[in-house]
């Protein structure tokens, strides 16, 4: 299943297989770089390294053609064929580098790449890595005059030649690291850790800095000025020439200057709230002249890596307040695919900035007080933590009840291997990969949808039996023996997606609260937990001690009722979660919601829910109906 696939591939971050969407980025980051020096005026300057373009410009239409479906692939292979087209007509170098960067930036869009460094990189760390793996090729300064580096063909590459690196992203640096360069001497450094790759790629990119530049540009950013640069997306993603281009010299300079200084992002790092305020106005300004693509996708960063980010930490202050909001951007981003007139989008995105605007007042500008620290660790457990709880001592209780203590080794393995699997979310969350918000959202998504229909056939199976005679039928052909083996995998697997996916989703949630949080809030998160945690314990008795004790049809009647409730609920998070990433429209319907059964105001939601409310409704009757005839019979 996809989350974990999710999981899987962050664990084993450096493996990166040949037809992944990494490897579409990494050729066309060189395709941008090589092809203006191979062609000059139409005319080819080197035949095999032209060939090596189009070779690579083919096999970017072929990848992307081998890409899960995505709501862009049409467009993305629309812009493949022609940058391959311009190739082939030998079209001016600037063109083609500014097609194949369009292009780099949808596909890391359409495909969710994480594309920045979990922390602020170790330029320390990088400059000893660099000299200790890479100085024997390319040389100390990077003139690619080490002294391995004679015979080599193609030679090491020149990281002072302005011409190519102005062409080239951080990320694109740290993809050559991570996939090294097939046909050269450019080996894979996947060894190295995420961080590690990422504090290399920056101080290779800033080797061949204009120090008169970079200095130019630390007055400016000191003066106040480049903030808009001052994400560390824009600065591992964009090209030097990309920000000549788009935002002139001053904010080349300041760029140059945040390459080699990547600490300066972390000075008045932004809030989550500051930030969705900021992409949103960019959102806006985007539609406004026409980039409607780039509005949605800036409309969808604003939440997924900004407000969402501080939800949790709002929810313990103003609920209704965190509810408002996310509405009201579901409604801006519904508005933008509508594509409604630009000041009707302004003035959604104005309403919303003064909720934000008041987010921000509650939460307080200086990090989360100890007390609401607390508050939100202490409700973020217990929310997240009491659907998977309902559902495995639900579980635990039937084996009790019926006699089948043995099966419970079963459920055990799944509830902790998916706690397990939760802590290596953790580990990797912290010190591998940036998880993105579409990543977050989609394993959610995905997860809840799956648990939901397994929820829907246990609650239809115990239904079955919580009539006498389906009880004695089923003591007949199944206690007497073992529980079959397709009944026990169904049961393990439900207890294993019910907790990891409120599991994942909290490893989430505390992470974002713990970065929020001054050093004696974080003290205060840790006694939230525990408080959290000993709740749920205490509920888990309370079921386990109380429901073993119902009759045997009432047990079973209440625990069906209370795994179609949750089939329910499951359906109505799965589907906002899918919503939130940008992979289901979200038409709204007003500001209601109740998230306890999964009800959110949208019309996609509210209709898969009346789906499976309708299937409940079909199938509870046909058993009662079978179970009349039976009687009658």
């Amino acid at each position: 299943m996809r989350f974990i696939a999710i999981v899987l591939f962050a664990v084993a971050t450096a493996a990166y297989a040949d037809t992944s969407p990494q490897t579409i980025v990494h050729l066309l980051d060189y395709i941008g770089v090589d092809y203006p020096q191979f062609v000059k005026d139409r005319k080819v300057l080197d035949a095999s390294e032209y060939q090596e373009q189009q070779e690579f410009a083919a096999q970017v239409l072929d990848l992307i053609g081998k890409q899960p479906q995505a709501p862009q692939r049409a467009q993305l292979l629309e812009r493949a064929s022609a940058l391959k087209r311009a190739i082939d007509a030998k079209d001016d170098g600037a063109k083609v580098a500014a097609l194949a960067g369009e292009l780099r930036r949808q596909a890391i869009d359409a495909y969710r790449i994480a594309v920045v460094p979990r922390g602020i990189p170790d330029m320390k760390r990088g400059a000893a890595l660099y000299a200790a793996s890479c100085a024997s090729c390319h040389g100390a300064e990077g003139r690619g005059d080490g002294p391995a580096s004679k015979g080599l063909d193609p030679a090491p590459a020149n990281f002072h030649d302005r011409d190519r690196m102005v062409q080239r992203s951080v990320y694109g640096l740290y993809n050559t690291i991570s996939l090294g360069v097939a046909g050269t001497s450019m080996p894979a450094f996947g060894s190295l850790s995420d961080d590690e790759r990422w504090a290399l790629a920056f101080h290779v990119a800033a080797l061949g800095a204009d120090p008169a530049l970079a200095s130019r540009g630390r007055e400016l950013w000191s003066a106040g000025k480049g903030k808009e640069l001052g994400s560390m997306r824009v600065v591992a993603t964009a090209t030097p020439s990309e920000i000549a281009k788009d935002k002139g010299p001053d904010a080349a300079a300041v760029f140059a200057w945040l390459t080699a200084h990547p600490e300066a992002l972390a000075e008045g790092r932004e809030a989550p709230v500051d930030f969705a305020r900021r992409t949103l106005r960019e959102s806006v300004a985007a539609y406004k002249v026409g980039r409607r693509d780039e509005a949605q996708r800036l409309a969808l960063n604003a939440y997924l890596e900004g407000f969402e980010l501080a939800e949790a930490s709002l929810d313990a202050v103003d609920r209704n307040l965190r509810q408002e909001v996310e509405a009201q951007m579901i409604a801006y981003r519904d508005a933008l695919r509508r594509a409604v007139p630009a000041d009707q989008a302004a003035h959604l995105a104005d309403r919303i900035d003064g909720l934000l605007a008041a987010s921000a007042d509650k939460l307080g500008g200086s990090g989360l007080s100890p007390s609401t620290a607390a508050v939100s660790a202490f409700f973020i457990l217990v929310r997240e933590g009491l659907e998977a709880l309902l559902v495995v001592a639900a579980i635990i209780a039937f084996l009790i009840k019926s006699g089948r203590r043995e099966a419970l080794p079963w459920i055990h393995a799944g509830w902790v291997g998916a706690l397990a699997l939760g802590a290596v979310t953790w580990f990797v969350a912290a010190t591998l990969i940036e998880i993105s918000g579409a990543t977050r959202e989609l394993t959610e998504g995905f997860t809840a949808l799956a648990a939901a229909a397994i929820l829907l056939y246990a609650g239809f199976w115990l239904h079955d039996k919580s009539h006498a005679q389906g009880w004695k039928r089923f003591i007949e052909r199944y206690l007497k023996d073992a529980l079959q083996k397709g009944t026990l995998w169904t049961l393990a697997g439900l207890s294993f997606l019910a907790v990891y996916r409120e599991a994942f989703e909290t490893v989430l949630f505390y992470q974002a609260l713990w970065q929020q949080a001054g050093e004696g809030a974080q003290t205060a998160i840790l006694g939230g937990a525990a408080g959290g945690a000993a709740t749920l314990g205490f509920l888990a008795w309370l079921i386990l001690r109380y429901g073993v004790r119902l009759p045997v049809g009432l047990f079973f009647s209440a625990c069906s009722a209370l795994m179609a409730v949750l089939a329910f609920a499951f359906t109505g998070h799965g589907v906002k979660a899918l919503q939130e990433a940008g992979m289901v429209p979200a038409s709204p319907l007003g500001t209601f919601s109740f998230p306890a059964l999964g009800l959110y105001p949208t019309t996609q939601s509210l209709a898969a829910q009346a789906f499976v409310l309708i299937l409940i409704c079909v199938v509870y009757a046909w058993v009662r109906v079978a179970r009349t005839d039976g009687v009658k019979a």
